[in-house]
């Protein structure tokens, strides 16, 4: 046995597996008992379809090695759960924040109210919240108040079993944020570990998972109290988020709520939203996941180096960038300046923070960054890059498919998820991206014609693109995208 050929592990196609089956029947059996390895053959036929199961099951054997470890895991919920094991959590999707203007039609003697929370709605279905009472004072005929994109529930989950370590799903999916918990008539407050709660700290802990359903966690009596025995559980969460909730202006124009005056009659009234809602964005993206853990990680949770700064920055919800930039040092303080921009209304664009952003982001970094350093925050900048040029194909490629193929390609390595701010737009990489298109035989860029370095406050995002190709040896073709 110690002379048989050994199986080559590492060639796991199919065709691999058939010609190691074949070695191994020919040095164990020799050519006296099966000597016929033809494509006919009905022993060959039942090599290949052993082949194919086991090609098939390297195939998945690979995939589940693959999904172990963070830089190569390709499934949300695998590498959610990896970054749990170093304290990263993903961002989730975030609603979009917009004014709406509410008014009637004629002057009242008193104050119309619409309540906080009420619900409003695009032409598409799309819900809004309002976040604060609308009251049009007397004598007046519109008042203008917030409204979040999603829509708040209030849904009892279960009945506790007076156990430890309790766990309760939300019945609904699209979760965004979860808001407390009501269990006996007291309020329960959302937290983000149990590690240093009492036994009678009356909170709990959430986790949004892939699909954005929620499940929560209550502590075991000691870190964290047990919810009595028997009593209901009803959590308000909210649901929504997403760059869909970044809509145009005048298209949240239908209400689901009554404004009441003063004296509780019911009055009639309008909403519109004169802005494009902003600020909605989709749960972070898989790359940026894979970028960001790991420097989240190193942070060792305090603000020190500048890579600190901008990795608690860009964890913090709503910030799409940041950039730190030490303006000062002297010896009793550093002076750190951050520059953050914000989504845009549209995939893949950016877009200025307001002040409540802002001031909450300092708020935040404040409880991090260390004594000696002082910090502002400031806004950071775009530069959209417009890309044109002459793209020469071979025969037998279609011009359109090709224009289709190159647009793809520039918004893939534009993609803001995969860039910072500061850096720099190397023109071998366009060539090379254009390059490696299949059918792609010369390409001669006017747009740019050399490297783009931006400031350091700046980032670099995709412009409009302009090419001109054709056939070889043809007449330009003319079409352009």
């Amino acid at each position: 046995m110690a002379s048989l050929k050994r199986f080559n592990y590492i060639d796991k196609d199919h065709q691999a597996i058939v010609d190691d089956c074949i070695t191994r029947i020919k040095e164990v059996y020799g050519s006296q008992y099966w000597n016929d390895f033809e494509e006919d053959n009905a022993g060959r036929m039942l090599l290949e379809a052993f082949a194919y199961v086991a090609d098939l099951l390297l195939f998945y054997l690979d995939r589940q090695a693959n999904e172990t470890y963070l830089p190569t895991a390709t499934e949300r919920q695998n590498i959610i759960n990896m970054c749990k094991l170093i304290g990263y959590t993903p961002k989730h999707a975030k609603p979009s924040q917009v004014c709406i203007t509410v008014s009637i039609e004629q002057i009242h003697s008193s104050d119309v109210i619409l309540p906080s929370g009420s619900l409003l709605e695009t032409s598409d279905g799309l819900t809004f919240e309002t976040q604060s009472d609308a009251v049009i004072q007397a004598g007046q005929l519109s008042v203008d108040v917030e409204a979040a994109e999603g829509e708040t529930l209030s849904e009892i989950v279960g009945t506790s079993d007076g156990e430890a370590w309790q766990e309760f799903y939300l019945p609904r999916s699209g979760v965004i944020e979860i808001l407390d918990a009501e269990i006996a008539g007291h309020s329960w407050t959302v937290v983000d570990s149990l590690a240093d709660k009492s036994e009678s700290d009356e909170v709990f802990t959430a986790e949004i998972d892939a699909w954005r359903r929620a499940e929560l966690f209550f502590g075991d009596g000691k870190t964290g109290k047990i919810p009595p025995k028997d009593e209901r559980i009803t959590v308000r969460y909210r649901i929504g988020g997403g760059l869909v909730g970044n809509v145009a202006p005048n298209t949240i124009t239908t209400i689901r709520d009554i404004a009441t005056d003063s004296a509780g009659n019911k009055i009639s009234v309008r909403v519109t939203n004169h802005d494009w809602a902003s600020g909605g964005a989709d749960p972070e993206s898989i790359e940026s996941i894979k970028l960001w853990a790991p420097r989240f990680f190193e942070t060792q949770n305090r603000c020190v180096t500048q890579m600190d700064y901008e990795t608690f920055a860009t964890n913090f919800n709503g910030v799409c960038k940041a950039k730190a930039v030490v303006r000062e040092r002297s010896g009793e303080a550093n002076v750190i300046r951050l520059y953050v921009l914000t989504y845009g209304v549209k995939s893949n664009t950016v877009a200025i923070p307001n002040q409540t952003l802002k001031d909450n982001l300092l708020s935040y970094l404040n409880r991090y960054k260390m004594l000696t350093d002082w910090l502002e925050i400031d806004n950071g900048k775009w530069k959209p890059v417009d890309f044109a040029g002459h793209i020469i194909i071979s025969d037998g490629f279609n011009p359109t498919a090709i224009i289709a193929k190159v647009n793809n390609t520039l918004t893939a390595l534009m993609n803001i998820e995969l860039h910072e701010m500061g850096e720099p737009l190397r023109i071998s990489d366009v060539y090379a991206a254009i390059d490696n298109i299949e059918g792609v035989l010369f390409v001669e860029l006017t747009s740019p014609m050399q490297t783009i370095i931006p400031e350091n406050n700046e980032l670099l995002i995709l412009g409009s693109i302009d090419f001109n190709v054709r056939l070889k040896g043809s007449a330009p073709y003319g079409k352009n995208f």
